[in-house]
């Protein structure tokens, strides 16, 4: 016994130096990045949402970070009692939309029988998994319709506003994820996704409308430049949604699809102007604006042997309600339907491996 116990107790310090070594890189790193953001993020500077703002938005984040990710590790928490409540809320809900596609976790292996009893102990053994992902992308507004009203007799309803998405100029679409899946819910997950789409009403369009602007009565159609200067969200239209995800696993070797849905906040930064109206009045500023649903459906492949990189290509359908507040006083709603189509990279890493 004692002969053991001395084997063993130099292993157990180790894995804890090691464990402690993961958290002061992978807090070193999120700081970096939360830093970095805040401080050249156009729409995030200090200049433009002023120093406490952004003191107070770094120390939050870093916070949450430094919370989320020692409760994964089991440094502030142990691992089992934290994701004990998770479990529980997921088993209760089901999450019906996914659970009809269960069964083909069981479906053929690349060998074209059922998936082995060896490779669902490997997932077993592999513990919790949890996934940080970087991506690109395009997306795609559908027109909507928009609804303005400000003092003054202003009170106009536009029925048909046509949107392009930029995604390929500066700043491009973009997002970042992190997602985690445990081997107790059977491919079942939840990832936690930030994305940066960009909307701009088309400037050459002829809008439709009804209602009064500065008191008289708009005709039926004219040209935007009548009432905006401009109307856009391109320092991003930016989606953070909390997603239940179902991955299918066993399907091949290395391609595994995956479906998920998901709601969150929209913040977008909005950027709008009426034409004729000074600088001043221009509303140039960040806001959360209402809800973001979303679902997603897309292919995951490993890289190489080891399986901690894989790329991932997917497509997001988002709903997102946007009720902004205008300087000067008054609203700009819209309910704004995007189509993204994300291609990424992932990392993986599994706690509690056996």
């Amino acid at each position: 016994m004692s002969h053991t116990s001395i084997r063993t107790h130099p292993i157990g310090a180790r894995i804890r130096r090691a464990r402690w070594m993961n958290v002061a890189v992978s807090l070193s790193s999120l700081g970096a990045l939360a830093v970095t953001f805040i401080f050249t993020h156009p729409g995030l500077s200090p200049d433009l949402m002023g120093p406490f703002a952004a003191i107070h938005g770094l120390l939050a984040s870093g916070t949450l970070a430094m919370v989320a990710y020692g409760a994964l590790m089991g440094t502030v928490w142990p691992l089992a009692q934290v994701m004990a409540g998770v479990e529980a809320v997921a088993r209760l809900t089901g999450i019906a939309g996914l659970a009809a596609v269960l069964p083909f976790a069981q479906a053929a292996g690349p060998g074209g029988g059922a998936a082995s009893s060896s490779d669902a102990g490997q997932a077993a053994a592999a513990g919790h998994e949890i996934q940080l992902g970087f991506y690109g992308g395009f997306n795609r507004t559908m027109a909507s319709k928009v609804h303005m009203v400000q003092p003054g007799g202003t009170d106009l309803t536009f029925t048909d506003v046509k949107w392009i998405g930029e995604s390929f100029r500066p700043e491009p679409y973009w997002g970042v994820r992190g997602t985690y899946f445990s081997p107790k819910l059977r491919g079942l997950g939840f990832m936690f996704d930030y994305s940066h789409a960009k909307v701009s009403a088309l400037k050459t369009q002829q809008l439709k409308q009804s209602g009064k602007r500065d008191g008289v009565e708009v005709p039926p159609t004219e040209p935007f430049d009548k009432t905006f200067r401009k109307l856009e969200f391109t320092h991003g239209l930016n989606f953070f949604t909390l997603n239940a995800l179902y991955k299918a696993r066993g399907l091949h070797a290395r391609f595994a699809p995956y479906v998920g849905i998901g709601i969150g906040l929209s913040v977008p930064h909005v950027d709008t102007r009426r034409a004729g109206a000074p600088i001043e009045s221009r509303t140039y500023e960040h806001q959360i604006t209402g809800l973001a649903f979303q679902a997603l459906g897309g292919i995951e492949w490993r890289l190489g042997n080891t399986g901690r990189v894989s790329a991932f290509a997917e497509y997001k359908l988002t709903h997102s309600s946007n009720n902004a507040k205008l300087n000067g006083g008054g609203t700009l709603d819209t309910d704004l339907w995007t189509h993204q189509v994300p291609v990424g990279i992932s990392y993986h890493r599994w706690l509690g491996a056996k």
